[in-house]
């Protein structure tokens, strides 16, 4: 038995820690995926937990991850169209488009919320000062601007954005195509 199957099995039994690792594995792409539908971050955070709080509720039963994973998704869609519809009904003053814009399929929004994830995750590995100078050079920040706002040169800063660079590449190795 893998240690999917165990945690889906604890989670069933009531286990608090096992469901942790459950939603913590989850939370972060289905969150993404749900934004895909509503574009708001508050609803899409409200939708994902809603579903964990129903899948904690239901003691639902799951032979194995990718059954979990798919009533996860399929579930944080369900909802998301559901918000969607009630935010029509809502809204009836205003003319709404009927259909979803999308140009994506439901499985490419998926896919784009796991590597999201595991992005997420690569970077959480880092070490906390290579952390702080990848996500303010991801929120825009000029290497002197990060120096500045952590307090060490603008040599240091390259260095270390260098190495975490290096790091992700090598842990994020088979997602070149990104």
């Amino acid at each position: 038995m893998n240690h999917f199957s165990r945690t889906i099995q604890n989670v069933q039994l009531g286990n608090k820690s096992a469901f942790k690792e459950i939603f913590e594995e989850f939370y972060t792409p289905l969150c993404s995926f749900a934004y895909k539908y509503l574009e708001d971050t508050v609803n899409s955070s409200d939708v994902v937990q809603e579903v964990f709080v129903i899948l904690w509720n239901s003691h639902a039963k799951f032979s194995n991850f990718g059954a979990l994973r798919s009533y996860l998704f399929t579930s944080v869609r369900n909802s998301c169209l559901n918000h969607i519809r009630n935010a029509k009904v809502k809204e009836h003053t205003k003319e709404l488009s009927p259909d979803i814009k999308c140009n994506a399929t439901d499985d490419e929004y998926e896919i784009e919320a796991t590597v999201y994830a595991e992005v997420h995750n690569a970077i959480k590995r880092l070490s906390p000062q290579a952390r702080e100078v990848v996500i303010h050079s991801m929120n825009g920040l000029t290497n002197l601007e990060v120096a500045e706002e952590l307090s060490v040169s603008v040599n240091t800063i390259k260095t270390l954005k260098k190495r975490a660079y290096k790091t992700l590449r090598e842990q994020l190795g088979g997602m070149h195509w990104l």
